[in-house]
């Protein structure tokens, strides 16, 4: 290898460096900038958004920089504080512009600000932009989406619902358990009509996401459409679900007829509401579940035969070594340790 070639190696490999902490250089100063003009929102608008007195005439003005980290601070006080907090922290943001501000970033380019944005308008509670929030909750983002959803349901829950429910049917990116906790603030005398009745009218197929969320519906609403669902479907994911809504015993005999499906995952899923509502009779229906080829429906069928009102763990120890299957005796064995017996 040539000096010229060692030494022009050399200029590249040293500039590189020089590039690489240039970078670092600037990420820091960005950092401390960004930092320096968040501490100062917090110096200058925090005494006014805690305030318990009525919102001054002037405010201190809102430059272009200080929106972000304004609406930054303005969303984690919403998301801390209910009642008349949230209301004076309503005020002080519309007297700011926030509002208008807002609606201008759901048409921004930087998914942040969008979020920040949406998430602003919904703790609003504001009308003018629910036509914009109800396209983004078409997003191809999940989590852009989701946001816009949650705030829809902030500015009107009963109104956001018609449009929620049929995205819940047809999004997999949406998480379950922000679902789930999203319909629970609203609460079931809202949720429970709607939801029940749009997972009726979908084919079984696309109602099983709906039907996940039954949880946060009202016994009285969702065990008739369950019954109804469970009638026409074929599908396994969708029968597993209807089956995790049945909360009384009157469907018990309904139940039964899954502890023999083809699939494990209905069979387990029927052997879980015996053990919720079944009785001193299932004993015998349940049996021949504990030499089933699939370990999970011989666990929980021993763990239910143990929790039956009126099992008796006397008897049950003695099947544990008198059972003429082997995995049927491991599986007992292996509860009663569990429990101590």
């Amino acid at each position: 290898m040539s000096i010229e070639l060692v030494t022009a190696v050399g200029v590249v490999i040293g500039f590189l460096y020089l590039l690489v902490v240039m970078q670092i250089f600037v990420a820091r100063l960005r950092n401390r900038l960004l930092k320096n003009r968040q501490n100062r929102i917090e110096r200058v608008w925090l005494p006014i958004l805690v305030a318990d007195t009525e919102v001054p005439r002037t405010l201190p003005p809102l430059g272009s920089r200080d929106v972000i980290p304004f609406l930054t601070l303005w969303n984690q006080l919403q998301e801390s504080f209910t009642g008349d907090i949230s209301r004076h922290l309503n005020e002080v943001a519309k007297r700011a512009g926030a509002d208008v501000l807002a609606r201008l970033m759901l048409e921004d380019g930087s998914l942040r600000r969008r979020l920040l944005g949406v998430s602003t308008l919904g703790h609003l509670g504001d009308r003018e932009s629910w036509s914009g929030l109800v396209r983004l909750t078409a997003h191809k983002d999940g989590l852009l989406s989701l946001a816009a959803a949650r705030a829809l349901t902030r500015i009107d829950g009963a109104a956001a619902l018609p449009v929620i429910l049929p995205r819940l049917s047809e999004r997999g990116d949406w998480s379950k358990n922000y679902v789930l906790a999203m319909l629970a603030d609203l609460g079931a005398d809202v949720v429970s009509r709607p939801l029940t009745e749009a997972a009726l009218q979908l084919p079984p197929d696309r109602a099983e996401r709906l039907l996940q969320y039954f949880t946060v519906a009202q016994v009285a609403d969702a065990v008739p459409v369950v019954r109804q669902i469970i009638q026409r479907t074929k599908s396994v994911e969708c029968l597993a679900a209807c089956l995790r809504v049945f909360a009384d015993v009157d469907d018990l005999d309904t139940v039964r007829e899954y502890l023999h499906h083809p699939s494990w995952q209905v069979r387990v899923q029927a052997v879980n509401v015996l053990a919720r509502l079944g009785g001193a009779s299932d004993h015998a229906v349940l049996l021949p579940l504990l030499s089933d080829p699939e370990w999970w429906v011989r666990y929980r069928t021993a763990r239910t035969l143990c929790a039956l009102p009126g099992a008796d763990l006397s008897r049950i120890k003695t099947l544990s070594t008198k059972h003429d299957d082997a995995f049927a005796r491991d599986m007992l064995v292996h509860v009663l340790a569990e429990a101590g017996a």
